[in-house]
């Protein structure tokens, strides 16, 4: 079995948030959560738990639909949010606009 590339943290909300998962499986990189009976209702309480125990935003990050989210893809999101924003107040190169949040779901 290939080693997962998230922390036992990570995990932990993702069981919490996906109690179909059970403690027994573990879930894999690029098996959609849909599987584990994820839908945006507990996208919803997963993100904001993620953001809670990472101190960080994910506002506007997650932008595949839940069918096809994966953990793996969750986990990348995670990680790149971690990462410093250099450029969070460098102007965006439409129309000279700042960069803004926008919604971080799409069901």
């Amino acid at each position: 079995m290939a080693q997962r590339p998230w922390n036992a943290r990570f995990e932990t909300i993702l069981r919490q948030g996906l109690p179909s998962l059970g403690k027994d499986k573990a879930p894999a990189v690029d098996v959609p959560l849909e599987a584990y009976g994820l839908d945006s209702m507990s996208l919803i309480g997963i993100v904001v738990a993620l953001e809670s125990a990472y101190c960080v935003s994910l506002a506007g990050q997650v932008t595949v639909p839940v069918r096809t989210l994966t953990a793996g893809h969750l986990w990348g999101i995670v990680s790149a949010a971690l990462q410093p924003a250099w450029d969070t107040d460098l102007q965006s190169p439409v129309a000279g606009t700042t960069r803004g949040q926008t919604p971080w779901i799409m069901a």
